[in-house]
């Protein structure tokens, strides 16, 4: 009788779930707020920073937040993101725009870039209108 051999189990790709991610979440200042509804002020300027940060690995996605009752703009790392792996960055707004315009506010111009550094809150944030 041969003996069955079975190949050892190939490692699982490790990847971030889901319970292990950490949301980044900005409560803007009042100067903030201000700054931020004169930032990405027309469609091709949406157009443009959308299009530039899909080419840096990163996935947007927009949706309605029944408990804040507002829309709710998140930017997730893909595997091809060189930065913020681990991480989830929202924006909230009364429109879908003005979530994503928060969003990416806060990625450019609040965190240039890298939310690791950035500590993230648990309260309710104010709406950026």
């Amino acid at each position: 009788m041969g003996k069955n051999v079975n190949p050892p189990a190939k490692p699982k790709p490790t990847q971030t779930r889901f319970n292990d991610v950490k949301f980044v979440n900005w409560a803007l200042t009042t100067e903030e707020k201000q700054d931020c509804k004169t930032f990405l002020t027309g469609e091709a300027d949406y157009d443009d920073a959308l299009h530039v940060i899909v080419q840096a690995g990163y996935k947007t996605t927009l949706s309605w937040d029944n408990f804040r009752q507002c829309f709710t703009a998140s930017i997730v790392p893909t595997k091809d993101a060189k930065n913020n792996q681990g991480y989830i960055l929202t924006g909230k707004g009364s429109t879908p725009l003005k979530a994503i315009r928060q969003a990416l506010y806060i990625h450019y111009r609040i965190m240039d870039e890298d939310w690791a550094s950035y500590s993230t809150s648990t309260n309710a944030e104010e709406l950026d209108d």
